[in-house]
């Protein structure tokens, strides 16, 4: 299921350039869109008194606590995003970081849980929006249902464990903002006295969650790095590139003058580095352009030598934070020229 939707959705919105833009409008503006709900709440009657800008403040910070969460889980535990695993056209340019848990769904369900505490009519608005949210990040390829809505979970809970201190926060803001109402009265009782049996439940089912959580994470580590073991011993590609894989100039990818999703180049290796996280970056050459080839640990292959003149196919993606183009991931590569005719091939996933 989770794959279908993912697959049913991506293959909807690549259909054309304006699904396409939309998928990516909304794989971004819905979350835009819930911040402003934040700052309508934050300035207007019904949700501007004490109580109701503590609620929001520890939304903000719950959000601010669930994407730690997420960076630190990401160092942990990898699943790869569904562009790289998929048969689907990415329509954003994202990293190839783990894909769980979708950090876009952890702040929106923080601050929709905040909202929704505050002021409910702008709650229900932040839930839909949060529905448009994972729609685009889904139809995307970048996320799977399952990222979304345990993304969207973290948020909530996130929010949850900071709603105890509503109550000092609520009499930090009377006092920064004073006439704007009365803060939540001090109860008579510290939290955990009144909540010990509840805290004690949560406390248990935490420990519970967390050694199974580690015991999950251990094994994947294993299993993984068994898997890339295995893989570099059988780190052979194809003799050539398979049909699809349309045949184009380097400098036709390296001006984004493409539209293929697939691609097999022809060029000469200048440059091979081994970095930290076990990717092989290799820059070949042709035509006056260059193109980056990425070497994942997850689709092992021998890499090439600086001097050679090979054929390499994979997936044409854009890096934004180098401005580069890339065969990311490299799917295979074989010395010399043994690529199809320029032109050849359809270059997509149908």
């Amino acid at each position: 299921m989770d794959t279908h939707l993912v697959e049913t959705l991506n293959r909807w919105f690549a259909a054309n350039a304006f699904r396409a833009d939309l998928c990516r409008a909304l794989a971004i503006v819905p979350l835009v869109l819930i911040a402003v709900l934040v700052v309508v709440a934050w300035s207007t009657p019904g949700s501007n008194s004490p109580i109701g800008r503590s609620e929001l403040l520890l939304g903000v910070l719950a959000a601010v606590g669930a994407l730690l969460l997420n960076l630190a889980l990401s160092h942990l535990y990898y699943r790869a995003r569904p562009f790289l695993v998929l048969d689907v056209r990415p329509l954003l340019p994202e990293a190839v970081d783990s894909s769980v848990f979708s950090d876009h769904l952890a702040v929106a369900g923080a601050v929709f849980a905040a909202l929704f505490v505050a002021r409910r009519t702008l709650g229900w608005s932040a839930l839909g929006l949060g529905v448009l949210l994972a729609i685009g990040r889904i139809g995307a390829g970048v996320q799977y249902p399952s990222d979304c809505l345990v993304g969207a979970a973290v948020g909530t809970a996130c929010f949850l464990v900071l709603l105890p201190l509503r109550s000092p926060s609520s009499r930090a803001i009377a006092a920064a903002y004073p006439g704007t109402g009365e803060p939540e009265a001090k109860p008579e009782h510290a939290f955990t006295h009144r909540h010990r049996r509840g805290i004690s439940i949560a406390l248990a089912f935490l420990l519970f969650g967390a050694g199974y959580g580690i015991r999950a994470i251990e094994d994947h580590g294993w299993k993984a790095a068994a898997l890339r073991a295995e893989g570099m011993l059988q780190a052979n590609s194809a003799p050539a590139p398979p049909g699809e894989y349309q045949t184009i100039p380097i400098e036709t990818i390296a001006a984004g003058k493409s539209r293929a999703t697939y691609a097999a180049v022809v060029g000469n290796v200048t440059q091979v580095s081994h970095e930290l996280d076990g990717d092989y970056h290799i820059r070949v050459e042709g035509g006056g352009a260059f193109l980056v080839l990425e070497i994942m640990p997850e689709f092992p292959l021998v890499p090439p030598h600086i001097g050679q003149n090979i054929t390499a196919w994979g997936v044409v993606r854009h890096d934004g934070l180098h401005n580069w183009w890339e065969l990311h991931p490299l799917i295979g590569w074989q010395p010399g020229n043994v690529a199809a005719p320029p032109g050849t091939g359809t270059g997509g996933s149908d």
